[in-house]
C-alpha cells in the first residue's frame, strides 16, 4: 500500500411509506407496532413491542400499543438500531469515485456525479445510518451532511509525527491523487508546531477523534514515547486516537503507547508466514489487555484480491450499489487499475490468500479473548472498484463469522460499541427514549444469523422511514428511465 493508502486506508412492510420523498417532516409522529426489539442493553428481544417516534426521536419503548399518527406494521419483524461503520473514506465533490483518476474523471463528470450521489444511497442500502470518515475535515462533512439522503457523518483529524515532528493534514476534499498532494505537502513544512496545538485545531474543526499512523514504508515511525505525547494531548480534548499500524513493529508502538483503537489487523512483512508467532500473539494479547479496539478490516485484503477476478463487476449485489454505466466503464479498457496492476506478478494470488488467512486468524484470536473488536470496514481501501459503499461493510460481517465472531458480538460491534468508541453512546447504538431514530426494521433476528442483514425492509433516517428497495442504484435507473 502507498505511503498515502497507510494513512487514508488506514421489501416494504404493510403500512411503511415506499419512496424517500414521503414523511419528510421530522415533527410526524409515528409508532411502530408489535415488533420485536432487538437492542444490545437488553439481554433479550422485547417481544409485541410497541415504539413511538417524534421529532425525529425515539419518544418511548412500550409493551402496551401505543397511539399515533403513522402506524407501521412491524409484526413478525425486527427493529435494530442503525449501524455504524466506523472506518470510511468518503467521496464528495470536488471528490469522486476512488478507482477514478482525475484525467477519467475529467473526461467523465456525468458519470461522476451520478456515482457520488449513489455513495450516500449505498450505505443506507445496507443498514448502515452513520459513519466515520477516518480522514476528514470539517467543512467536508458539512457538506456530506447537507445531503437530504445519507448516513450521518463524523469524522477523524489526520495528523502524523514524520522527523519527531508532529504534522496535521487536513483533507478538504476525498480522491487518492487529491489526498496524496495534501499528504505530501504536510510532510515537507518545516514549521514545528506543538502536539497540543494540532489536536486543538483538530479538535476546533468538529472531529470526534484523531487519526495518526505508524508505517515503515512510509519512513513514518514514531516512537512509543512520541506517540504517548499524542495520546496524552488527544485525551486532555476528549479525543480518542485511531492508528493505521498495519504490521507487527507498529502494533507494539501502538499497544505500548496506549492508542485506542488499531485501525488495521497485523498483515504479514514480505517473508512472514501467515500464522502468528508467539510475538505476534504477545502483541495482541497487549490490546487484548489493555481493552484497545481493533479494527480487523479483512475485506481489505479481499478486495485487492477481488481485482483480479474478470468476473467480479458480474456479481449481482454490485447493481444495487454502483450505477449501471459506472460498472459499464470499470468493465471497459479505459479504466487502469493500479492496484491491479501492482499484483499483477505471479506470486500475488499466493502472497494475498495467505493475508487473508493472517487475518482471519488475528480476528479469532482476538473473538476468542472477547477482545474489544470495532467495526469498520474502510470503504475504499485504496484506488480500487472491489470496495464498494456499504456492500464492503456487509462483506467484512461475514468475514467476522466466518473467523468465529458470535452474531451477538458482530451486533454490538455495530452498534453501541461504535456508538462508544465516537463518544456518541448518548445519540445512537440503542433503541432508547431520547435517541436519534436511526433504525432498521428486518425480517430476520440478527442475533441468530449474519444473513438478518439481508432482509432489512426499511431503514428510518431521523424517524423517517425509507424503502430499502428506493435506495438502490437500479431505483435511481428506473426512475430516470
Amino acid at each position: 500500500m502507498s505511503c498515502l493508502g497507510a494513512l487514508l486506508a488506514s421489501a416494504c412492510v404493510a403500512g411503511t411509506v415506499s419512496n424517500p420523498s414521503a414523511s419528510k417532516d421530522p415533527s410526524a409522529d409515528l409508532v411502530i407496532s408489535d415488533v420485536a426489539v432487538v437492542s444490545p442493553e437488553r439481554a433479550a428481544p422485547l417481544e409485541h413491542a410497541h415504539v413511538r417516534i417524534r421529532a425525529g426521536r425515539i419518544e418511548e419503548v412500550s409493551d402496551r400499543p401505543l397511539e399515533g399518527g403513522q402506524q407501521i406494521n412491524g409484526t413478525g419483524r425486527y427493529l435494530i438500531p442503525g449501524l455504524i461503520d466506523t472506518h470510511v473514506h468518503l467521496a464528495i465533490p470536488p471528490g469522486f469515485p476512488a478507482a477514478m483518476s482525475a484525467e477519467d474523471a475529467a473526461a467523465n463528470p456525468d458519470l461522476v456525479a451520478e456515482a457520488l450521489a449513489q455513495d450516500p444511497k449505498s450505505y443506507l442500502h445496507f443498514g448502515f445510518t452513520t459513519v466515520l470518515d477516518l480522514v476528514g475535515s470539517g467543512d467536508r462533512i458539512a457538506r456530506w451532511n447537507a445531503s437530504e439522503l445519507r448516513p450521518d457523518a463524523y469524522f477523524c483529524g489526520a495528523a502524523v509525527i514524520a522527523n519527531h515532528q508532529v504534522r496535521p493534514i487536513r483533507f478538504p476534499a476525498f480522491s487518492y491523487p487529491e489526498s496524496r498532494l495534501a499528504f505530501e505537502a504536510a510532510l515537507a513544512t518545516t514549521t514545528p508546531e506543538t502536539r497540543e496545538g494540532v489536536v486543538g485545531r483538530i479538535k476546533d474543526d468538529g472531529a470526534v477523534c484523531v487519526k495518526t499512523m505508524y508505517d515503515s514504508f512510509a519512513r513514518i515511525v514514531p516512537s512509543v514515547e512520541e506517540l504517548r505525547a499524542l495520546v496524552v494531548a488527544a485525551h486532555a480534548r476528549d479525543l480518542p486516537v485511531f492508528i493505521h499500524a498495519n504490521r507487527r513493529e507498529g502494533q507494539a508502538v501502538a499497544v505500548a503507547a496506549g492508542v485506542d483503537v488499531m485501525a488495521h489487523a497485523m498483515w504479514r512483512n514480505q517473508d512472514e508466514p501467515p500464522e502468528l508467532d508467539d510475538e505476534a500473539r504477545a502483541i495482541l494479547a497487549g490490546v487484548v489487555r489493555n481493552g484497545m479496539g481493533y479494527q480487523p478490516t479483512s475485506q481489505v485484503i479481499v478486495g485487492e484480491f477481488d481485482t483480479r477476478d474478470e468476473r467480479y463487476l458480474r456479481r449481482p449485489a454490485l447493481a444495487d450499489v454502483y450505477p449501471a454505466k459506472l460498472i459499464a466503464w470499470f468493465a471497459s479498457a479505459q479504466y487502469k487499475n493500479p492496484v491491479r496492476e501492482r499484483l499483477s506478478y505471479p506470486e500475488a494470488e499466493a502472497r494475498l490468500q495467505g493475508t487473508i488467512r493472517r487475518g482471519a486468524e488475528v480476528t479469532r484470536f482476538l473473538a476468542e479473548r472477547d477482545a474489544r473488536l470495532v467495526f469498520g470496514s474502510d470503504t475504499p481501501s485504496a484506488e480500487l472498484h472491489t470496495n464498494p459503499p456499504g456492500l464492503n461493510g456487509r462483506l467484512e460481517m461475514n468475514n467476522w463469522i466466518a473467523a468465529g465472531v458470535s452474531e451477538a458480538k458482530l451486533f454490538r460491534a455495530l452498534t453501541i460499541d461504535n456508538a462508544r468508541v465516537m463518544g456518541l453512546e448518548r445519540e445512537i447504538g440503542t433503541i432508547e427514549p431520547g435517541k436519534k431514530a436511526n433504525l432498521l426494521l428486518l425480517g430476520a433476528n440478527p442475533l441468530e444469523s449474519v444473513n438478518a442483514y439481508d432482509a432489512i425492509e426499511t431503514i428510518f433516517l431521523h424517524g423517517r422511514p425509507i424503502a430499502r428497495e428506493t435506495l438502490s442504484a437500479r431505483h435511481a435507473a428506473d426512475i430516470r428511465q
